[in-house]
């Protein structure tokens, strides 16, 4: 059952089930204001409701000023991740003299989520923030993987500006102390190409991102290991251009030029400098220095080879995210160039064993190996726990997306009215929440497993002790059905008709196309819009009901 309540802060909605008046107002975030954000909430659980006399039994829901569902969802997804709190607190308390409203903003928000409550707000304030920052949220930004992504972007930009001294008061500051604090949804890939031809492999490179793009099969159901196993399998491409072959060609053609021009007697100046630069190639050849740029190559644009090769790729996780964000790509085209969108149901475990996508500290080179063997004797446990769902309902071009999350419950609060000096929070096992826009209820875990996700959340498990209480995802998924269409479900709603526009952010994850296989339907990404608020329904539940209009 929904249940809403007065609450003490400004940014919170008081409701009633009697329609409100058309004077009721939301306070402004004044994003030019010089001091910084007072993220201080008290997340104490024993607080007594006088309105519904009891305790809080739920969460705050958050107003939809107008499709706003894809901000709502992302922002309550991210609220049951204790180690981005952690961080985020970490942050806020830096010796800085910087505003960083965006860290602040989102810190509050994330909190005021957390308290049990059992009322509604709009997040002004991170809205205002965003704003500030140059990265305007607007209705025309309407994914929640590209929200998630602009989101993770701006923090790392403000944990960049913490690093550097800005003012007089940083500058005379005694502490030596550096920011080492990490992004939790930061982590490191492995990448490998190699030459199957002449064995040739440059150096494995890593490439940081905070989310990781999975591309869905044309199937009415697969697995996520199944997915993770297409991402880290090795690839065999045609036409790549191998550095090595390049250059042994380059010495066959300079050799036969030289004796060329050893038959002439008016070519001596040539002749020398040729011989010069098959020397320096055959030495770099012969120690190993193919990668390196040669100050010589610009003489050689009429000998320099360009020799391509099969090769093989492969990619694995070097450094798993302490928050490990997945991303369903369901978009794929027809034969004609439509694009729809790919409604297959995805199976996916309460516990995430990610050790067999991740390298164990050797690398190989060979270009027919994996960069790691997966020897479970030597591996290290990579677990993650799930702790909240993103799910679009809808087509391709419309639709409305909802959260399921894991319920936090803190053991002791940092605010100014209670003793403890830092925040902790813990999740529960086995309480969950479901929430879309203002509307919010338990769940069992069956319904979450059993919802078809479009965004993952996973916190990594620091310690070695298995979690029994977590099951393996089931064979089948329970009460599996086709995803139904908005014309066939009266469960969800949809929203208003925007454009989408893509923003200027960083590729969500630098192993999307080329870890593709051809039976996979998606070959790029394109965020999923949501234009025509839907008719409302005539079902009674709650669910069903089109949320009111606050202005």
């Amino acid at each position: 059952m929904y249940y809403t309540k007065p609450h003490q802060d400004n940014n919170v909605i008081n409701v009633s089930r009697s329609p409100l008046p058309s004077t009721t107002k939301v306070a402004t975030y004044n994003s030019k204001a010089s001091t910084k954000l007072d993220t201080s909430v008290c997340l104490a659980s024993d607080r007594y409701d006088p309105v519904w006399h009891h305790r809080p039994l739920l969460v705050s829901g958050l107003v939809n000023t107008g499709n706003s569902c894809f901000l709502n969802s992302v922002l309550q997804s991210l609220s049951s991740l204790p180690k981005l709190q952690t961080y985020l607190n970490s942050i806020d308390m830096l010796p800085t003299t910087m505003e960083l409203p965006v860290t602040r903003s989102l810190l509050k928000t994330l909190k005021l989520l957390t308290v049990p409550s059992n009322g509604i707000f709009r997040p002004i304030e991170l809205v205002s923030a965003m704003s500030s920052n140059r990265r305007v949220i607007n209705r025309e930004q309407q994914d929640a993987q590209e929200l998630f992504q602009l989101i993770s972007s701006e923090l790392d930009n403000e944990n960049q500006m913490t690093k550097k001294k800005q003012g007089f008061r940083d500058l005379l500051s005694l502490s030596t102390k550096r920011n080492t604090i990490e992004n939790p949804f930061t982590g490191l890939l492995a990448n490998r190409l190699s030459c199957i031809q002449c064995g040739y492999t440059e150096a494995i490179r890593h490439f940081s991102f905070n989310n990781v793009q999975l591309t869905l099969p044309n199937s009415d159901i697969t697995t996520l290991d199944d997915c993770l196993k297409q991402l880290t399998t090795m690839e065999y491409l045609n036409d790549v251009t191998c550095r090595k072959c390049s250059l042994i060609d380059t010495v066959q053609k300079l050799s036969t030029e030289i004796e060329t021009l050893q038959s002439s007697d008016n070519k001596f100046e040539k002749l020398n400098c040729l011989e010069k630069i098959k020397k320096d190639i055959e030495h770099r050849l012969d120690v190993g220095r193919i990668a390196e740029e040669s100050h010589d190559d610009s003489k050689l644009k009429g000998f320099l080879s360009k020799v391509s090769r099969n090769s093989s790729k492969q990619a694995m996780f070097a450094k798993p995210p302490k928050v490990l964000c997945l991303h369903m790509a369901r978009s794929a085209y027809l034969p004609t160039g439509e694009v729809y969108k790919n409604t297959c149901q995805i199976q996916f475990p309460q516990l995430l064993d990610l050790a067999p996508y991740c390298t164990n500290g050797t690398l190989n080179t060979g270009p027919l190996s994996p960069i790691s063997s997966n020897d479970t004797t030597t591996r290290s446990n990579v677990r993650y726990k799930l702790m909240s769902s993103i799910v679009h309902f809808g087509s391709h071009n419309f639709g409305h997306f909802i959260a399921y999350k894991r319920r936090l419950v803190p053991t002791e609060c940092g605010c100014h009215d209670c003793i403890g000096n830092v925040t902790s929070l813990k999740h529960h096992e086995s309480e969950w929440y479901k929430i879309s826009d203002e509307r919010v209820d338990t769940c069992t875990v069956d319904e979450v497993l059993s919802a078809n996700p479009y965004m993952l959340l996973y916190e990594l498990i620091e310690d070695d002790v298995s979690d029994n209480s977590l099951l393996p995802t089931p064979s089948v998924v329970p009460n599996y059905q086709p995803e139904q269409t908005l014309e066939e479900s009266e469960s969800e709603e949809s929203e208003g008709s925007v454009t989408t526009s893509l923003p200027s952010t960083p590729p969500p994850s630098p192993f999307v196309l080329p870890l593709q296989l051809s039976s996979c339907s998606s070959s790029s990404f394109q965020p999923l819009t949501t234009p025509k608020r839907r008719r409302d329904s005539t079902n009674n539940n709650a669910w069903n009901k089109t949320p009111v209009a606050i202005y």
